[in-house]
């Protein structure tokens, strides 16, 4: 995979968890990729960041990090498939309980997604990046998974 992916938590006041996508290597990287991620898997912030709280702690014990201040940075490792997936997984819900309003749908989102298995956490992530059909549609695809996930209980 030509990506790395990133997981940024920043505790504290303002508390948001970031996953991004950085190129591999310099070589890899377009002129407009040398200081930014490629692209954002997921971003949440405010109240709703508890909700992915104890899934990051897991990831930080897993995979390690690197604290500076009141933010903590994990690097997933580049080539290991099971990380990468943990990566979509977080940032998929990340994205989706941001655009989520209703607290039952964002629960309910919540459970569907922590019981999906690694191909559906593929085909979501990829479909709200775009990936698939190259128009990321990123409401159309959190519509989906809380009727997805409403039908499941």
């Amino acid at each position: 995979m030509p990506y790395r992916y990133v997981l940024k938590w920043r505790r504290g006041y303002k508390e948001s968890i970031i996953v991004e996508a950085w190129p591999k290597s310099k070589e890899l990287a377009l002129q407009t990729e040398q200081r930014k991620p490629s692209f954002v898997v997921g971003r949440l912030s405010g109240s709703r960041t508890i909700m992915l709280r104890e899934l990051v702690e897991d990831t930080i014990k897993r995979y390690g990090s690197k604290t500076n201040r009141a933010s903590v940075k994990v690097d997933f490792p580049k080539d290991d498939v099971q990380a990468i997936a943990v990566a979509f997984r977080i940032g998929l819900l990340a994205a989706i309980l941001a655009e989520i309003q209703d607290q039952d749908s964002a629960e309910n989102a919540y459970e569907y997604v922590m019981s999906a298995t690694q191909e559906e956490i593929w085909f979501w992530a990829s479909k709200m990046l775009g990936v698939i059909d190259r128009q990321p549609r990123k409401l159309d695809v959190v519509r989906a998974l809380v009727t997805l996930s409403s039908s499941h209980l």
